[in-house]
């Protein structure tokens, strides 16, 4: 599974890659595990990132690495309140929310 995170001044994220041992997707879809730092850039440069900051650019990370829980009830995703999903890909919502881009409704 690959964890990305456009939330680029999370104290979490390397390279667009999360670093967190815990990641939990709250009720809303935002990412709980979010924690700002104010030494990082807030800009996402994501969209760019294999042009201006490819130096940067991780690889990306395996979910055996990380616990990953989702209170999501209703995303197609959600086994038990975790994550089934080959990848999630957290944003930035504005208003410093960091949302996971991956949920669908389970219908």
């Amino acid at each position: 599974m690959d964890i990305k995170c456009r939330k680029t001044s999370c104290k979490f994220n390397h390279g667009y890659t999360c670093k967190a041992r815990e990641v939990n997707i709250g009720s809303h879809t935002e990412c709980d595990s979010f924690d700002a730092d104010s030494t990082k850039p807030a800009e996402d440069f994501s969209r760019k990132m294999f042009e201006a900051d490819a130096e940067n650019y991780k690889n990306s990370r395996h979910i055996r690495d990380v616990k990953l829980s989702c209170d999501k009830c209703e995303c197609l995703f959600n086994k038990e309140k975790c994550c089934s999903a080959n990848g999630i890909t957290v944003i930035d919502e504005g208003l410093g929310k960091a949302c996971c881009s991956t949920y669908i409704k389970d219908e």
